[in-house]
């Protein structure tokens, strides 16, 4: 094995390690490996993650820059690399933000809306017409705020939902198909109990003889499972605005106005919305940006977490409260330990605009 390959080899194992679905640590190992093939051109062979340096990131950062990739693109570069820095033992608290390199930030916006009831009944309709099992995945997505990936691998844990709103709790747990592997719990719409239990009901009988598949694709895996299930929302059309995703729209919109409704704080009912759609409580602003920009007017100018919030732990175990349900208590956030990064060189001076760096194609 050669210097490099064992330097990606190397970034593997702390993308294991650091935990995350597949196709999570399937693109860390790609784009780790995208930029030690980089490094290696402008004469540095990483032969482990903690030889990489600041200026060969940035350097790295500008020549994606000029090869014209998308902002949203480039921040998961980032974040993958970080990620297996991190979990390395670097030090990441002097690397420059993306905020410093004035690098343009992607754009939500606009993207997707949440349909109307008769959208909806219209998009079941001809779902029924299409295919029988796409019915489902459409009714749990849309009444529980699944993403696709949750929603075609939930068929085992349609009893155990079921079982808990019969007996009046309407948190339930997904595990199966948790975006980086974070379990969490979603919540019924309190106004919507009868929609969504039918929904479970109805789920359940049709994957109850199927091995609790509610998608079964050419090949009897994941993978072809969910081409299959793209191509019956390409086929309805579920594109665009009205692409899948805005099936979370609906829900995160029906769970906005009922919450506002009950009279419940704005930021509490952002707080707890984004913790439903499973993007930890934290994520406020994006939230109200991106989810709630149709009922934005039902929500103050600024919007600000309280001064003595604390987000919680990353866990993989969900945490149970006093009461035995897990909630969303915040836990005690102490910085972790992280062993001491090599000494950094001093850093290039680079150009910001990528003029100087040339993207050439293999």
């Amino acid at each position: 094995m050669g210097r490099r390959s064992r330097g990606v080899n190397h970034a593997a194992q702390m993308s294991l390690k650091a935990g995350g679905s597949k196709d999570s640590q399937k693109h860390r190992r790609l784009h780790w490996s995208e930029f030690s093939r980089f490094a290696a051109r402008i004469g540095h062979t990483l032969e482990t993650v903690n030889e990489a340096e600041d200026w060969m990131l940035e350097f790295f950062v500008w020549f994606l820059v000029a090869g014209a990739m998308k902002p949203g693109t480039l921040a998961n570069y980032r974040a993958s690399l970080s990620v297996i820095q991190a979990t390395a033992g670097q030090d990441m608290s002097g690397s420059t933000s993306s905020r410093d390199l004035q690098l343009e930030r992607r754009d939500r916006h606009g993207r997707h809306r949440a349909r109307t009831q008769q959208e909806f009944n219209d998009l079941l309709a001809a779902a029924q017409a299409l295919d029988n099992s796409v019915v489902h995945v459409i009714r749990l997505m849309r009444w529980l705020g699944l993403r696709m990936r949750e929603a075609l691998m939930c068929g085992k844990s349609l009893e155990t939902w079921r079982d808990l709103i019969l007996q009046g709790d309407l948190r339930l747990p997904i595990e199966r198909g948790a975006k980086n592997g974070r379990p969490r719990r979603t919540e019924v719409l309190a106004d919507h109990v009868d929609e969504t239990l039918e929904a479970i009901n109805a789920a359940l009988a049709f994957c109850r003889d199927r091995d609790f598949e509610l998608v079964s694709g050419c090949h009897d895996d994941l993978k072809s499972a969910k081409s299959r299930l793209k191509l019956r929302f390409d086929q309805l059309p579920m594109r665009r605005e009205l692409a899948s995703h805005s099936l979370r729209f609906t829900y995160a919109v029906d769970f906005a106005n009922a919450a506002l409704d009950r009279g419940i704080p704005p930021v509490d009912v952002l707080t707890q919305l984004s913790d439903r759609l499973g993007h930890g409580p934290s994520r406020v602003k994006m939230i109200l940006e991106v989810y709630c920009w149709q009922i934005r007017h039902r929500f103050p100018e600024k919007i600000q977490l309280p001064s003595d919030f604390v987000p919680r732990q990353r866990t993989r175990n969900l945490q149970t409260s006093a009461t035995g349900r897990p909630d969303d208590q915040p836990q005690d956030n102490g910085a972790a330990s992280r062993r001491p990064g090599r000494a950094r060189g001093p850093r290039f001076q680079i150009n910001h605009g990528g003029k100087g760096i040339k993207h050439k194609s293999n």
